[in-house]
């Protein structure tokens, strides 16, 4: 099942802080609305799963031309202006691959947008979807 007809917008974000070893770190959560007919919901995704998403991709179509991730940017990252400019770039990069059937269709994809564990309120029949997928990915 590809997400190319499904509905996909970033439609906010959140700043959130965890502590590491008694370090504080502060990163962005992107809040991500997926919609398709009456089946609806919100996934949050940092920039890093975005980076795996990409580098998984990659990997396993090598011989495709994926679309270009926005860049890492290390220092100044939690400017308002910037974190805006990064949504935009990550619903444009995230609707461009699913344009590419190989990518909307791939189990990678499916994960990404429909992880448990980053999903507020899940549809019970994508459950059962979701862990088919799951298991079809390498450890």
């Amino acid at each position: 099942m590809g997400f190319s007809s499904f509905f996909i917008k970033i439609t906010g974000t959140d700043v959130r802080a965890e502590r590491h070893c008694g370090l504080a770190s502060k990163y962005v959560v992107y809040i991500v609305k997926i919609a398709n007919g009456d089946k609806q919901w919100v996934c949050e995704k940092r920039y890093s799963d975005f980076m795996i998403l990409d580098e998984v991709l990659r990997s396993k179509f090598w011989y495709m031309q994926v679309p270009k991730l926005p860049g890492k940017k290390y220092f100044f990252n939690f400017d308002e202006e910037f974190v805006n400019q990064r949504k935009s770039e990550l619903e444009d990069y995230v609707k461009a691959l699913l344009q590419v059937a190989c990518f909307s269709q791939s189990d990678e994809m499916w994960q990404f947008l429909t992880d448990s564990s980053s999903i507020v309120g899940v549809p019970e029949e994508l459950k059962e979807e979701n862990d088919r997928h799951r298991a079809a990915l390498p450890l």
